[in-house]
């Protein structure tokens, strides 16, 4: 049996003997250039490990041997699951491994922006020191205490969010498609309507995952209703929000800063507009970039492919072809 790791993904040493026990282990440490060359990867292969590059229904064909795709991920938006069921292959990914660092994350973008700290950083590699020039408020900012923070999706990264939230004693308001009292309670939150968590949140975070309900969920009409003081935070899939509305909305004031992770397009165009506004904060899609977080991506994938070894399959995406 041929298991073949297709993209890069983190595989220490203990994973890769693992693996190398369950079966012929092929390692591409390279991204494919194309579905071609994915195919040429996996052709014979009967279970396959993807991080992000994706799987195509052209590469699901090809792939004759295919019994099991482990997602090396959270998300997989990049996996064509009707080819999936049509040839009868088990899809798993990684649920929530890296909620912690996530969430850890947003706040990360949070106080940066707050604090104005990547502009001071620039500043002062620029030769300024202006520290004492406080009436002029150059680097003046807010703190988190006493603020709202709006969290929309209350899974496991929205829930750490909320607990993170509480420390920095912030009132905190939710909204979930799935809101109930017993949860509200739990998490010490609020749930409330969309209109109302735009309109009262000082910091809104957005963790919903991509369906056709959440493409673009926040739009120009949204924007409208956030405060002119308020900050977005998108750590979840870049399509969520529009980014052209945003970009409007950053320009004009309307709301006072972003802080993203992710994007309509990636990798973000070296050409595009947000990188010369200064009321943003963009990072590489590395929100659950830490080692604690890797680790445990490789071991809960190598753990599924196990159990579906022993006819006991785990974390699956497309429970139908059970």
């Amino acid at each position: 049996m041929k298991i073949v790791v297709a993209d890069p993904v983190v595989l220490h040493l203990e994973y890769h003997e693992e693996l190398a026990k369950m079966g012929e282990l092929k390692v591409y440490d390279t991204w494919p250039s194309s579905d071609d060359e994915l195919i040429e990867r996996v052709h014979d292969a009967v279970i396959v490990i993807i991080g992000r590059y994706g799987l195509s229904s052209k590469v699901f064909e090809a792939a004759e041997n295919l019994k099991m795709v482990a997602v090396w991920q959270t998300g997989y938006d990049h996996i064509d699951l009707k080819a999936a069921n049509k040839k009868g292959v088990v899809v798993s990914n990684v649920p929530g491994y890296a909620f912690d660092a996530v969430a850890e994350f947003v706040f990360a973008q949070v106080l940066n922006l707050l604090r104005r700290l990547h502009e001071a950083d620039m500043s002062l590699r620029d030769g300024e020191f202006e520290w004492q020039d406080y009436i002029c408020g150059a680097y003046k900012g807010n703190q988190l205490m006493g603020k709202t923070l709006g969290v929309i999706g209350t899974g496991n990264i929205g829930k750490r969010v909320v607990e993170i939230a509480h420390g920095f004693k912030m009132d905190v308001l939710a909204h979930t498609a799935h809101p109930n009292p017993v949860k509200e309670k739990q998490l010490g939150v609020r749930f409330v309507d969309m209109d109302t968590l735009l309109e009262e949140s000082d910091v809104i975070s957005l963790h919903v995952p991509l369906t056709a309900s959440t493409n673009k969920m926040i739009g120009a009409a949204e924007l409208r209703k956030m405060k002119p003081t308020a900050i977005l935070i998108n750590t979840s899939r870049g399509e969520v929000v529009d980014e052209t509305a945003l970009l409007n909305a950053l320009r004009r004031g309307r709301i006072a800063a972003a802080g993203l992770d992710v994007f309509e397009e990636e990798p973000l165009s070296s050409n595009s507009p947000l990188l010369k506004l200064s009321n943003v904060l963009l990072t590489p899609h590395i929100a659950f970039l830490s080692e604690e977080s890797l680790d445990e991506c490789t071991s809960v994938t190598v753990e599924n492919i196990r159990q579906y070894l022993k006819g006991e399959p785990q974390n699956v995406v497309n429970e139908d072809i059970l």
